[in-house]
């Protein structure tokens, strides 16, 4: 009787666990604070986001992006120190202000500075309605 009592609370663990999984979910996608201490590290082809926070003054194709739950905890998108420097070199247009982006790429060396080259950007939505109060 002990062994049926656990092998249905087993399963029914199991069929509840599956039930709360979120496909949508992307469990290979990369947070700037995951990085952030050695980026380096990461190598090969890789997915992160971020929040669009800065552009270069000299090429538009650069931008950096910060960590997007750093960004709508703190409700400013200049907070953080860390911003991760991205190159997009692929043919879409390139992401606004405040879009929080999941980049695609990997790490390369432009103008003497590594930094990650993108090959695609997924726009996911544009948070300064929530940076500024306005919703969720």
């Amino acid at each position: 009787m002990k062994r049926l009592i656990i092998v249905l609370f087993f399963t029914v663990l199991i069929i509840f666990n599956i039930g709360c999984t979120n496909d949508d979910a992307d469990t290979n996608t990369l947070s700037i604070n995951d990085i952030q201490s050695d980026p380096l590290s990461f190598t090969g082809e890789l997915k992160i986001n971020g929040v669009v926070a800065l552009f270069s003054d000299d090429d538009s194709s650069v931008f950096g992006i910060k960590d997007t739950a750093e960004l709508l905890f703190c409700k400013d998108l200049y907070c953080g120190a860390f911003a991760l420097p991205v190159r997009y070199v692929g043919g879409d247009p390139i992401p606004e202000l405040a879009d929080e982006v999941d980049v695609t790429g990997s790490w390369g060396e432009y103008e003497g500075n590594i930094l990650f080259e993108a090959t695609a950007i997924t726009v996911k939505r544009n948070v300064m309605p929530i940076l500024s109060g306005g919703g969720s």
